[in-house]
């Protein structure tokens, strides 16, 4: 078996890094945010999409993340990076219409680059639940342009393709925006939207269609689980996304040397 010298343990260690941005020095960030407010997941509905019903579709979502959020608080706990996180209950309806009024940039291939938050509503949030900073969430549907590959690896198609996106950011009292998960780090919470590739070949035709999954195709990828064990099971795209996050802003034993 092949050992691994200490000094390249360390560089290896040190070299990984976990998602999203930091905007501060990590050794400010776990200075400055020793507790954490975790927000309900938000879901911006004033996107416009190239989706068939899309109000039900943002409806689908909210009545779908309601309440998730305890699933990320107590992926947070367990990674012991904070003096205390706290699951914060608010109407999530009304605070995306207050927190993401101004909206986001997008970058050039249509991602959100990070939302403006409303300082005087993160403040609010903040000084009502005493905690340094706020983890906010939020899905949107996006035009994303993506190549997607067929089954067999063999064709692709370049378009713009419906998605619902999820970003995150850690914002502070005064508004100040601490880590971002956005742009090219964006996850891509579900994918709306596929190339027929199948159609194409079989009707023996180069022009392939973009064409949409159902809502009920939408209502079952949220659908919860019950595992063998009888235990409810979260779905799959919110134990991803928020498996993302929280290796992103959980400060391990060696942050403060990066």
């Amino acid at each position: 078996m092949k050992r691994i010298p200490f000094y390249g343990l360390m560089v290896l260690l040190l070299c990984s890094c976990g998602s999203g941005t930091f905007k501060v020095p990590k050794q400010e960030y776990q200075t400055r945010v020793q507790v954490l407010g975790v927000l309900p997941v938000l879901v911006d509905n004033r996107t416009e999409l190239n989706f068939p019903q899309q109000q039900v579709l943002f409806d689908i979502l909210t009545r779908s993340s309601e309440g998730k959020h305890s699933v990320l608080v107590e992926l947070l706990k367990k990674k012991k990076g904070y003096f205390d996180v706290r699951q914060l209950s608010v109407n999530s309806e009304l605070t995306a219409l207050s927190l993401l009024g101004a909206g986001t940039p997008h970058d050039e291939l249509g991602r959100p680059t990070g939302y403006q938050f409303d300082g005087a509503t993160v403040a609010e949030i903040a000084r009502q639940n005493v905690v340094d900073a706020l983890l906010i969430v939020v899905l949107s549907g996006e035009r994303v342009k993506e190549t997607r590959r067929s089954r067999t690896m063999l064709e692709t198609l370049q378009t713009h393709f419906s998605d619902i996106v999820a970003t995150a950011a850690v914002v502070d009292r005064g508004g100040q925006v601490l880590w971002q998960l956005s742009g090219t780090e964006s996850f891509q919470a579900m994918v709306l939207q596929y190339a027929d590739f199948d159609e194409a070949y079989f009707n023996r035709t180069n022009m392939v269609h973009v064409k949409n999954i159902t809502l009920a195709g939408v209502e079952r990828a949220l659908e919860e689980k019950i595992s063998k064990d009888g235990k409810v099971q979260v779905p799959e795209m919110y134990q991803n996304m928020f498996g993302k996050i929280a290796s992103g802003i959980s400060p391990g034993l060696l942050d403060s040397l990066r």
